[in-house]
């Protein structure tokens, strides 16, 4: 994970066509965080939830929530690609 980048505003950071950006973990799940909890604004987690309310599709919508629920859980990890959320599992050992 990037920390440079997690903390930039997202129009500060210039990407090319069909990049993505770098895979993160709710804050809750960084122990780089503890004790300023409070203080760290989740970027992810608000567009994630901003991109629900926008999302017209009931479906895509229901599918956003448990994506939602599961990043906040630290279950996966989530990236965006050209405006939409991509995800993969994180496996806790």
């Amino acid at each position: 994970m990037n920390i440079a980048m997690a903390t930039k505003m997202p129009k500060k950071t210039k990407m090319k066509p069909g990049e993505s950006t770098d895979f993160q973990l709710h804050k809750s799940q960084l122990t780089i965080f503890s004790g300023i909890l409070r203080k760290v604004f989740d970027y992810t987690e608000y567009k994630l939830r901003k991109h629900i309310n926008v999302v017209k599709d009931e479906q895509q919508k229901l599918t956003l929530r448990e994506l939602l629920r599961d990043y906040i859980a630290g279950n996966v990890a989530v990236a965006w690609k050209k405006g939409q959320p991509i995800w993969i599992k994180v496996s806790k050992d």
